[in-house]
């Protein structure tokens, strides 16, 4: 993965692969990042809107960070805990979706 595009089609077929589990948590993630390569992409778990797509829309949880910070997180270099006590990922919304998704994607592998 060289780019948050990437990264998202990633994020994407994993996503897909347990739909019928993510769904229940019914919730839209909104990811803005800066950079040469940044933009705005949503993760929408609810079922009559599911998937990943470019854009901005109104979300239960954003992430705003840097490119190289984004890429470092989606790469396990910066732990997501680190990533916010340090301010290099702001989340706003219900924080509680922010844990959840991070340990949606540890555990779809």
């Amino acid at each position: 993965m060289t780019n948050p595009k990437e990264v998202f089609q990633k994020v994407e077929r994993k996503i897909n692969a347990k739909q019928s589990d993510l769904m229940k948590i019914g919730a839209v993630y909104k990811f803005v990042v800066a950079g040469p390569n940044g933009g705005i992409w949503v993760v929408d778990l609810r079922e009559d809107t599911f998937g990943v797509r470019e854009g901005e829309e109104e979300a239960n949880c954003t992430f705003d960070t840097e490119e190289t910070h984004f890429m470092d997180l989606f790469t396990g270099k910066l732990p997501p805990e680190s990533a916010l006590l340090t301010g290099k990922v702001k989340v706003s919304g219900d924080v509680m979706l922010a844990m959840k998704f991070g340990q949606l994607l540890k555990n779809s592998g």
